[in-house]
């Protein structure tokens, strides 16, 4: 199989909140990437019109990190979310701070 992301990705378990239409659900990331990241569906979401939303990182209570997304797959089990441009900082700083996570998760 021919890997075609333009990212490599960092296998990395983490809390998330994905807001979209005015609604939140719980997540958990489960890789991430430069260009977005895989999170779980959670089970009451639904993906409306618009597949624009807004992805906040929990990786402690002092750490959240922001990121504008737009929704690319609407899997059974999970979400891939590919990051706006224009946001280099937050991304940036959302691949520092993965570095410091347990990477023994499951």
């Amino acid at each position: 199989m021919n890997e075609k992301r333009r990212f490599p990705r960092l296998p990395i378990f983490s809390a998330a909140l994905i807001t979209h239409s005015g609604k939140g659900w719980l997540s958990e990331v489960r890789d991430l990437s430069q260009g977005g990241a895989r999170l779980a569906r959670p089970h009451q979401w639904t993906l409306g019109e618009s597949p624009d939303c807004r992805i906040y990182f929990i990786f402690d209570q002092e750490t959240v990190i922001a990121v504008d997304a737009r929704c690319v797959r609407d899997g059974d089990d999970d979400l891939g979310v590919e990051f706006v441009p224009g946001q280099e900082a937050s991304v940036d700083s959302l691949l520092y701070e993965s570095r410091f996570l347990d990477k023994d998760e499951p």
